[in-house]
C-alpha cells in the first residue's frame, strides 16, 4: 500500500536548525532528523529511559516458576504509588468479585499472581515510559496497542506453548521505540524555540524509526536477543514456520489488534484474520474465535482497571 505521508509537507513558516542546517519546505527536515538519531543510535548516545525498578524486579520473578505472591507483594510495596493503584485495580468494576478488600496481600490474591506481575509491569512501563506530555494522544493509542500486544501474545502463547515465559513482556515492549523518539523530537523541538513539528511529522518519524529505536532501547535494558529482534523487526515479519516465535507472536498480535480495532495501527495492510492464525498453525475456528474473544475480554478489563486507578 502506497504511504501518502510521504509526500508531506511542513508549513512554509516551520524552519528547523538541524546539526547545522536550516530546513523547512521539503521533505529534507525529515531526512535529517533521522539521520541524526540513527547516527545517535550507531553511537549510542540517544537518550534512553531507565526500566522502572520494579519492573525491573518483576522481570527477574517472573523468570522465576517459583515466585510466591508474597514476594511479589515485597517488591510492589517499595513503590507506594504503584501499591496503591493495584489495590484500586483489584476493587475496580473489572475485578471486584463483591466485597471490597483493603489490603494489599488481598489484592493480589484476588488479582493472581500471573495478572499482578503483567499489570504491575504494565503500569510500571506506562507511568515511567509512556508518560511524555508531548503527542500525549499519539502516545495513549501507541499505550493501548501495546497493552493488546501484549495480552494477544500471551494468549496465542497459551494455545500455542511458544515463548510461555515472556509473551506477555514481548508484547508490552515491542512499540517502547515510539515513546523514546517523543523524547527526542521533543529535544529537538525545545533547541529551536519550542516550535512543534506537528502530529504528521511525528508519525512519519515513527513509523519509519520506531523499530530500530526500539530494538536499541530493549538491547539497552538487557532484554534477550529474541525480544530485541523482535522489536526491531515487527513490521516486517516474513512468516513461516522457520521464523523465530518471538516473531512470529508479535506479529500475530499486532493484526489481531488491528482487526479487533485496539489501539493505534501506523501501517495498515491487507491481511486475513484466518491466515495470521494459520501461521501459528491456529486456523480453526474453533480456536480462533475464543482466543479473540479473550484478548477482547482481558484488553477491556485491563484498560478498565487501569482508568479507575487513575482517577483515584
Amino acid at each position: 500500500m502506497q504511504d501518502k505521508k510521504k509526500f508531506y509537507r511542513p508549513p512554509a513558516n516551520l524552519v528547523y536548525n538541524i546539526d547545522g542546517a536550516s530546513y523547512g519546505l521539503d521533505d529534507g527536515l525529515v531526512e535529517a532528523i533521522k539521520d541524526h538519531i540513527r547516527r545517535r543510535i550507531e553511537s549510542k548516545t540517544l537518550e534512553i529511559p531507565k526500566l522502572p525498578q520494579v519492573a525491573g524486579r518483576i522481570l527477574q520473578l517472573s523468570q522465576n516458576p517459583d515466585t510466591t505472591i508474597d514476594e511479589i507483594g515485597q517488591v510492589i510495596t517499595t513503590d507506594p504509588a504503584l501499591a496503591t493503584r493495584i489495590l484500586v485495580i483489584a476493587n475496580s468494576a473489572a475485578y471486584a468479585g463483591g466485597d471490597r478488600v483493603e489490603g494489599l496481600e488481598p489484592a493480589l490474591m484476588r488479582l493472581g499472581s500471573r495478572v499482578v506481575q503483567d499489570m504491575v509491569f504494565a503500569e510500571s512501563v506506562r507511568m515511567r515510559i509512556f508518560s511524555s506530555r508531548s503527542y500525549r494522544a499519539i502516545l495513549e493509542e501507541s499505550w493501548k496497542l501495546s497493552l493488546g500486544t501484549a495480552v494477544a501474545c500471551e494468549a496465542l502463547s497459551l494455545a500455542t506453548g511458544l515463548e510461555r515465559e515472556c509473551a506477555f513482556l514481548l508484547g508490552l515492549l515491542h512499540d517502547t521505540g515510539k515513546p523514546v523518539l517523543v523524547s527526542a523530537v521533543s529535544e529537538f523541538e525545545k533547541q529551536n524555540g519550542g516550535r512543534p513539528l506537528g502530529q504528521e511529522v511525528v508519525e512519519i518519524l515513527m513509523s519509519q524509526l520506531h523499530e530500530e529505536i526500539g530494538a536499541y532501547v530493549l538491547s539497552g535494558w538487557g532484554m534477550s536477543p529474541s525480544i530485541v529482534s523482535a522489536a526491531g523487526a515487527h513490521h516486517r515479519y516474513q512468516g513461516g514456520a522457520k521464523a523465530m516465535a518471538t516473531h512470529r507472536l508479535v506479529y500475530a498480535g499486532n493484526l489481531i489488534c488491528q482487526h479487533l480495532g485496539i489501539g493505534d495501527i501506523q501501517r495498515d495492510i491487507d491481511f486475513s484474520i484466518e491466515h495470521v492464525f494459520a501461521d501459528l498453525d491456529l486456523a480453526d475456528v474453533a480456536r480462533m474465535s475464543p482466543i479473540l474473544d479473550t484478548v477482547t475480554r482481558e484488553v477491556e478489563c485491563l484498560l478498565a482497571g487501569l482508568h479507575e486507578a487513575e482517577a483515584a
